[in-house]
């Protein structure tokens, strides 16, 4: 098939939803389909738009494993039958729509994309919409009660006009499918998978990023991803501070500093400093996804700090997963039942410092607890949360997995169907490769070899 995906970002720029999109195609492109990206513009960046073309000439580009890229105009109405006429033009089966509102519009709706579904469905495209984001809830934002009011409807009218909705947790669907009982059909879960390959990196490298960035340091703990104030990586900071009072601990801070908002940034230096730790941590700005994969492997806990807990959202959790660390996180039951608490993650009540510091005290003294985590939480990935599973083949499941209630049904593998209650389903034997990261685990560590794929940017 020929598939076409619009997002609003794309490697080189930073940004999550771009980088899912480009795992994405290069997934759906090793599965034989032919994958074309189109880009739509912000035109206010002078950089983005001198990539930019008229629509009128579209500028192609031909990237890694034969992906085209194509760079268009999509600001507003005035734009839409142009990129109507740009998508047509390219002779897709089908469009998918990687959609994360407030990349479209600073107060999460874009009407004009509601528009761009209609279009697209008028031209006789099938038009999947994929949400990486939902509406504020009313209980939580009370303030902005209209603007999660006007959201709602955004995203109301998105489902009804879309043939297919894809959303990456199984509350999510669920609620999709309270809302609209009769598209239940069409509406499914995709969790998120890792945007970061596993890469080669050998004892020698993983100790000289130890010496490089934790120098006189027992313990390496991490966090990952874009610096948003909602995730809380206050508390991590000052729980690495607490832990510091009992053992030398280096904290990497992995991500770009450039996308968050300068008061926030502050903040967080400034708890640094609160806590002492000017010389133990490593800010490492931004990483290319090898150099990020290699300093996952270096590391021996990860946190992740969000207060939501959901996991199957989250492209920094699901690289840690990947990479087989050792993962904290905060506890939401409505959203885990993957995943089990001392078997292949380590959950808290909250996002809490004291919290996140006697996790962490936990797991520091037990290197075979540590290791025992990190493989269960690999393993796990592999089997449910890889790409190979996420990004199915387009057919009756499409791009992913049906949610039930409480039930997931998986798209079926090798001819056999795969209905289980999630976090009930049947293990399976380790591979080849799992088996030798079991025993190559030391002092709570993994030597993990390199997946035949190729390195981008991540979040």
């Amino acid at each position: 098939m020929k598939l076409a995906l619009v997002t609003r970002r794309f490697p080189p720029e930073c940004c999550g939803v771009g980088d899912y999109t480009e795992r994405l195609a290069e997934s759906w492109q090793r599965q034989g389909h032919e994958v074309i990206v189109f880009v739509a513009s912000q035109g206010k960046d002078g950089s983005q738009k001198s990539e930019v073309r008229s629509q009128k000439k579209t500028d192609a580009e031909e990237p890694k494993e034969g992906i085209r890229v194509v760079r268009i105009g999509l600001e507003g109405w005035r734009d839409i039958a142009s990129a109507v006429k740009a998508i047509r033009e390219a002779r897709p089966d089908a469009v998918q729509i990687e959609y994360s509102n407030y990349g479209w519009s600073r107060w999460g709706f874009a009407f004009w994309m509601n528009a761009l579904v209609l279009a697209l469905r008028r031209a006789g495209l099938p038009v999947t919409i994929a949400l990486h984001e939902f509406p504020l809830e009313f209980r939580q934002h009370p303030l902005l009660a209209g603007v999660s009011l006007v959201q709602w409807a955004h995203f109301a009218l998105l489902v009804l006009g879309a043939n297919e909705v894809l959303t990456n947790t199984p509350e999510r669907v669920r609620i999709l499918r309270r809302w609209f009982p009769w598209q239940r059909d069409t509406i499914r879960y995709r969790p998120n998978s890792s945007h970061i390959p596993v890469a080669t990196c050998g004892a020698d490298e993983r100790a000289g990023l130890r010496a490089a960035h934790a120098a006189g340091t027992e313990l390496v703990v991490a966090t990952f991803g874009m610096f948003h104030s909602t995730k809380h990586y206050e508390g991590v900071i000052e729980a690495a501070g607490m832990l510091c009072d009992e053992a030398p601990t280096a904290l990497w801070l992995l991500g770009d500093e450039q996308q968050t908002l300068s008061s926030y940034l502050e903040k967080l230096h400034a708890a640094v400093r609160a806590n002492h730790l000017d010389g133990t941590v490593w800010w490492s700005g931004h990483l290319e996804a090898e150099e990020v994969s290699a300093a996952l492997q270096a590391v021996d806990i990860f946190v992740l700090p969000q207060p939501d807990g959901h996991l199957t959202r989250s492209s920094a959790f699901m690289a840690a997963a990947a990479h087989g660390l050792a993962v904290i996180a905060v506890r939401n039951a409505e959203n885990q039942a993957d995943f089990e608490h001392g078997e292949n993650v380590w959950l808290v009540e909250a996002s809490r410092a004291e919290l996140f510091s006697a996790a962490l005290r936990r797991l520091a003294g037990d290197a075979a607890l540590r290791a025992r985590l990190g493989s269960n939480l690999r393993a796990l990935y592999e089997r449910e949360f890889a790409w190979a599973v996420a990004a199915a083949p387009r057919g009756s499941a499409v791009n992913g997995a049906e949610v039930e209630s409480a039930e997931i049904v998986k798209p079926q593998m090798n001819g056999e169907s795969r209905n289980s209650k999630i976090g009930k389903s049947k293990d399976k034997e380790p591979n080849a490769e799992t088996q030798r990261t079991q025993r190559s685990a030391e002092n709570g560590r993994r030597e993990i070899p390199c997946p035949d794929t190729k390195h981008r940017d991540s979040e």
